[in-house]
Order: C-alpha cells, then sequence, then structure tokens
C-alpha cells in the first residue's frame, strides 16, 4: 500500500502527561515522547493504526523502553512485517542522504535525529521525512508547529541551525515494512490529521511467477519464520526439506535469493507465509501459481563442501555433556544464541576458502548455521569437517 501521511503531536491533550515508557515522573510524552510520536506516525501511516498512548503501552508491554528511550527493535515484536533496516549514528559524520533518499523512493519514510535549537549544546529532537525536494526534505514533525498534512513543512528552515543538510541529519533509523507496494502520498492527497489510514490488507499478497528453491544442501530443512529474527524457535512456522519449491511473495524478491544476510517473503505449497533465509535458496522458474516439493538431493562431496560453496562442520567430542556455546558475534562475551550438542553438524555461512583456514584454530571463529535454524558464531577450535 501507498504510505499515508498521519500527522499526531506529542503535545496532544490526550496522551502529553503520559509517563513515557519506564521513565521517571517528569519523563512525559508531551516533554520527550518525539521519537515515540514519530514511530507511531511511521506505523500508522503503513496502515497499523497506533497513537502515541496506545503505541508506549504496547512498546512497554515487550519491554520496549531502557528508562524512558526506545528500544527501535522492539517494535518488531509489535508488527513481524516492519523490521530495522539501518540504524546510523552521523553525529560526528555526514548523513547517509542517498540512503534516506533512496528509502524514501522505496516507499519507506526514514525517521531522523535533528538538533531543535540553535543554543549551545545538543537537544536532540526526532522527525519522519517523507519525501526529497531540491536539497531538503518534507517532513512530518511531531512537536505542534503545523498539523496540517496538506501544507508542506521543510527540515532545513526549522532544524539547520546553520549547517548544510548532510551536517543538519545526526542520527537516522531506517524500518522496512514488508508490505508497502511504494510511493508516499503527498501533501493535499493525504489522510487528515489524526485520520485512520485504510488498514493494511490481510489476505494472500498477490503471488508472482517466481519460484526460490531450497538448495539441495540443505539437508537440515530451512525454517519460515513470522520474523526474521534467527536467534529464536519461538517465530518459526513452518520448516521444509531441501528441494522444496516456495513462492517468492515480493515484488523484488527474486533479487534477493541467494544473497547473504537477505531475508526473502515466501509461502510453501500448505500455505505457510513468511521469511525465509535468502542465501539458502537458489533461482528458478515455476510455471504454476502454487508452490510444489520435489525430492530432496545432497551434492556433498567427501570433505563435506557443497556445490553452493557452503560446508558442514561436527562439533567435537570433546566438548561433553556441556556442549558448545554459540554467540550473537565473535565474542564471548556477546549473548549466547544457542548451545549445541557434541558432534552436532553446523553448516557454515562465509567464505569458504577463508573459513577452511580457520578450523580447529584457537582465538578463531566461524559464522554458522545452527542446528535450529539460528545464526551464530562458534570457536573454531572445538569443531572439525564433517
Amino acid at each position: 500500500m501507498t504510505f499515508q501521511l498521519v500527522y499526531y503531536s506529542q503535545q496532544d491533550p490526550k496522551w502529553k502527561e503520559e509517563i513515557l515508557g519506564f521513565g521517571d515522573p517528569g519523563d512525559t510524552i508531551g516533554y520527550i515522547g518525539c521519537a515515540l510520536t514519530s514511530t507511531t506516525m511511521l506505523l500508522s501511516g503503513h496502515g497499523f493504526t497506533e497513537t502515541p498512548k496506545s503505541l508506549n503501552q504496547k512498546m512497554k508491554n515487550v519491554n520496549g523502553f531502557a528508562g524512558a528511550g526506545i528500544r527501535w527493535g522492539a517494535v518488531s515484536q509489535l508488527y513481524p512485517q516492519v523490521t530495522v533496516k539501518s540504524n546510523i549514528s552521523c553525529q560526528n559524520t555526514d548523513a547517509p542522504l542517498g540512503i534516506i533518499d533512496a528509502s524514501i523512493a522505496a516507499g519507506q519514510p526514514v525517521i531522523v535525529m535533528v538538533d531543535s535549537t540553535p543554543a549551545p549544546g545538543l537537544l536532540t529532537h526526532w522527525v519522519v521525512l517523507y519525501a526529497k525536494e531540491g536539497s531538503d526534505y518534507l517532513m512530518l514533525d511531531p512537536w505542534p508547529y503545523q498539523t496540517d498534512v496538506k501544507k508542506k513543512t521543510y527540515l532545513m528552515p526549522r532544524y539547520s541551525q546553520g549547517n548544510t543538510l548532510k551536517r543538519s541529519i545526526m542520527h537516522v533509523i531506517i524500518y522496512e515494512y514488508f508490505g508497502a507496494s511504494g510511493g508516499i502520498a503527498q501533501p493535499g492527497t493525504s489522510t487528515s490529521t489524526g485520520t485512520k489510514p485504510t488498514p493494511p490488507v490481510t489476505g494472500p499478497v498477490t503471488t508472482s511467477s517466481n519460484s526460490a528453491r531450497v538448495k539441495a544442501d540443505v539437508t537440515w530443512g530451512l525454517n519460515i519464520r513470522s520474523s526474521i529474527n534467527s536467534s529464536s524457535t519461538a517465530n518459526i512456522i513452518a520448516s521444509v526439506p531441501a528441494g522444496t519449491l516456495l513462492i517468492l511473495v515480493e515484488a523484488d524478491g527474486i533479487s534477493k535469493v541467494g544473497a547473504v544476510n537477505q531475508w526473502a517473503r515466501v509461502r510453501d505449497s500448505k500455505g505457510h507465509e513468511g521469511f525465509a533465509a535468502a542465501w539458502y535458496l537458489e533461482k528458478v522458474q515455476a510455471a504454476a501459481p502454487a508452490a510444489e516439493t520435489v525430492p530432496a538431493s545432497t551434492s556433498t562431496n567427501k570433505a563435506g563442501s557443497s556445490s553452493a560453496g557452503q560446508f558442514v562442520v561436527m562439533v567435537k567430542g570433546t566438548v561433553g555433556k556441556l556442549g558448545v556455546k554459540i554467540f550473537e558475534t565473535a565474542s564471548k562475551k556477546s549473548k549466547v544464541v544457542a548451545t549445541e550438542k557434541a558432534r552436532a553438524k553446523l553448516v557454515v555461512i562465509e567464505d569458504d576458502k577463508s573459513a577452511r583456514a580457520k578450523i580447529g584454530k584457537a582465538g578463531k571463529w566461524l559464522n554458522v548455521q545452527t542446528s535450529d535454524g539460528g545464526e551464530g558464531f562458534v570457536d573454531a577450535e572445538i569443531v572439525k569437517l564433517a
């Protein structure tokens, strides 16, 4: 759907006295709720109708605040279709205007942080950018300067503080809504202040003629998830075997197939729809509108490498009953995302040549797919070729 302009003011009497998140008594939405209100406008513009008051409560329910500070990623717990694509701090560098422009062009408005006052020091404020005009952006500002979305409000006259555009933006948050069809309503054609936009269609997404096949070497099967969080099994909708044909339900889904760290929205033959790790898929054209399942075939050689360039390693038996921990990053200080038993098989998902050189060596890490379909890093010293 086309993004609709929906305006909310953090100063609205309906919620301005509400305590923001888990903040102190003086931390009200009216005082410091610009980030929450900007997020509310973005979600509502995509059709997920919220108010600052309702979103504040829902975010609290999922521990979406650190004190009064919003946890951007928590939005996905409420709306799995909406994920944080970029979180870029640029207080001391030029803002990534090209990335902002590309997101807006794709129908995905951008939340940015600016300095709200010309006084010495930084007084942060968050707004929503939805269009580029010349060397400036049009914005939805949660502070009540202009509440009529039929009129244009520009970023630079209000928040540049004498700086250029690329130095006026100090932080960038880009949420990607996977149901967006592109396009953003312009002033004069959008919904009126506070008006609820038409909710997104909840029925099946129109299927494209493109399909993707689960790679033959994915012998453990591929999970279809309700969100792109691979650190949990709670969001797994279904698991399909190697060789399964999946319908790509996004217009640009074919461009993601095979790409590392990309997720494709898919549907299987039983109607399960969700996200699949695109790096475990290969391109194939499907003439039929429904997905089919073909016999799985494994093409792994004796060395453990597959035709796709990936290979399998095994956890050494010396780890004992406690098994081995899989970490979120290449550090034992990071979060543990899984624990694998002795002789568990893990698929390496980084460059084949460099990965093989690290096997069995102390101080090295391998990026692997866990047995439950997650992803993380394992100590290379305690694994061997399967």
